[in-house]
């Protein structure tokens, strides 16, 4: 696995595959490698995204067929899965702050694979069940919901993750939000105070779900 930046490559002649593959990337905090043949990749990229058509038969590293996956969101981000963590993990978190403005931080084995923010609760529980649903095989799966200063809409979060959230054996925490503005870490370059009050949250919670 690598350190620092993470790194995929991609191989592909489709253009519109390429520019969807780096502008979801971009999102991540990801490099990405593109090369029109796998030879021509770095030796030190681990996983590589392309077309079944093109490379069916492609033996190197870890290879992710576009075809395999329903969107482009979903293929990077189990690229950035596999380059951060591997293929095995046992512990799975999503640590939401709420209020006007969300923030989401999405953790494997308490490295991140991603943070957003978002201004509608439903984008927020959607993308929390499809990160929770495509890492069904996690011995733990946790949901940590920020206790914030408004306790309806604390209250209002909560009943949507259970309703939708009932099924996919995913534990429900309501954690103190006390001090997430001041951190154990500096904040990430382009993250906003959301996303890191929802970093500072699982950092705070971390050691008792292991």
């Amino acid at each position: 696995m690598t350190h620092g930046r993470p790194k995929i490559g991609l191989v592909t002649l489709d253009l519109r595959l390429a520019s969807a593959v780096k502008r979801v990337a971009s999102t991540y905090n990801v490099e990405v490698v593109h090369a029109a043949e796998p030879m021509d990749l770095p030796l030190d990229i681990e996983v590589i995204v392309t077309h079944r058509n093109e490379f069916p038969k492609l033996d190197r590293g870890k290879v992710l067929y576009s075809e395999d996956f329903a969107s482009v969101e979903e293929l990077v981000e189990k690229a950035v899965e596999l380059t951060v963590i591997g293929p095995k993990y046992k512990l799975a978190i999503a640590a939401v702050d709420p209020g006007k403005n969300m923030g989401a931080v999405y953790m494997l084995d308490g490295k991140i694979i991603k943070s957003r923010r978002y201004g509608l609760i439903e984008d927020l529980v959607d993308d929390v069940k499809r990160f929770i649903k495509m890492h069904g095989d996690a011995e733990k799966k946790y949901l940590l919901l920020g206790a914030a200063s408004d306790l309806q809409v604390v209250k209002r979060a909560l009943n949507e993750f259970e309703k939708h959230l009932r099924d996919e054996g995913v534990t429900i925490i309501v954690c103190d939000e006390s001090f997430t503005g001041k951190g154990l870490i500096p904040k990430v370059k382009g993250m906003s105070k959301d996303e890191y009050a929802a970093l500072i949250l699982t950092l705070k919670n971390l050691l008792k779900l292991r």
